[in-house]
């Protein structure tokens, strides 16, 4: 294989492509003498836009095919956000590299601008995530959740065609594509904990290519690293993907690592939130503490109720 082209793969969404792009200009700044070509690969994610991801089922709907591509050796290396790839992951595969982190809160955007506080009661808002949509009921049980999905701009696009009253969206997709402006207001994480990885973007790599692995090392922020292995940890102890209503966001405070995590039944009803630290190195310990200490406050029982699939 000619080292001097890498093949990336990228899902085709327009906010995939951005965030590949970003990728490629920083390994660019780093080996000018390397050509990159984006190969776009649609996922079962993006095929199916008449079920909520839920309904759908299984794990890995916006990175499956892109591995396989990976594995076939069709592509040298894939970025993907984090918060869609599974904990689980065949062990030809690794994730090389885990850039600095964007914004991981939720935002609103909002019909006038109205904030989440202030929208009248039983305002419908579309979201298309579980979690965001409990920890919301959680917060405002008179609210209306309408499920809805599509990239960031259909999304957006729903609040005139579906007369809603407002989206909520991931801070880092719309601040990557450059719309703050859009931004009604970023929603406290102590109201609704980020997806595990959120904001956060992974590098996808075969085991075996230590070339490739040399070369996105160069993005890795270690700090970002240790907190979502830590929020990763977490999730693999409850064994939830990422399409349940689990949030978990760890972060680096005065030497230690802070993590603040969630399980809500869907209907908001039940929540339980936990806020725990560790030193750096025990990160797995972390997110196996957090898990078991969840299970034992009732979220086995939120998450056997949840009937993925169907």
């Amino acid at each position: 294989m000619d080292r001097r082209k890498v093949i990336v793969g990228s899902r085709a969404s327009e906010l995939a492509l951005t965030q590949t792009h970003w990728v490629i200009r920083r390994l660019k700044e780093k080996f000018p003498h390397i050509t990159f070509e984006v190969v776009e690969i649609k996922t079962i994610g993006d095929k199916i836009l008449d079920k909520t991801l839920d309904k759908i089922g299984g794990k890995g709907l916006f990175v499956k095919e892109i591995e396989t591509a990976l594995l076939q050796k069709e592509i040298d290396m894939a970025v993907h956000s984090m918060k869609d790839v599974p904990t689980e992951m065949t062990p030809e595969l690794t994730i090389g590299a885990i850039s600095d982190r964007e914004d991981v809160r939720d935002v609103l955007i909002s019909r006038n601008g109205v904030s989440l506080r202030n929208l009248p009661a039983g305002a419908k808002i579309g979201t298309s995530s579980l979690r965001r949509a409990a920890q919301l009921l959680a917060f405002r049980p008179d609210l209306h959740v309408e499920p809805i999905r599509g990239n960031i701009a259909t999304r957006i696009g729903k609040i005139e065609s579906l007369h809603l009253d407002g989206v909520i969206l991931a801070a880092a997709g719309v601040l990557r594509m450059g719309w703050k402006n859009q931004v009604t207001e970023y929603i406290s994480t102590e109201i609704c904990t980020p997806a595990v990885g959120q904001g956060a973007l992974g590098i996808q790599i075969r085991q075996e290519d230590s070339f490739i692995a040399s070369l996105v090392q160069v993005l890795n922020n270690s700090e970002v690293e240790v907190a979502v292995k830590a929020e990763r940890s977490f999730m693999a102890a409850l064994k939830g993907g990422c399409h349940v209503p689990i949030g978990a966001y760890a972060v680096f405070s005065e030497g230690m690592l802070h993590m603040d995590t969630v399980v809500a039944s869907p209907d908001g009803r039940e929540v339980i939130r936990l806020s725990m630290d560790a030193p750096e190195k025990e990160y797995t310990e972390l997110g196996n503490k957090a898990a078991k200490e969840s299970m034992e406050k009732g979220a086995e029982k939120i998450l056997k109720n949840i009937e993925v699939g169907e």
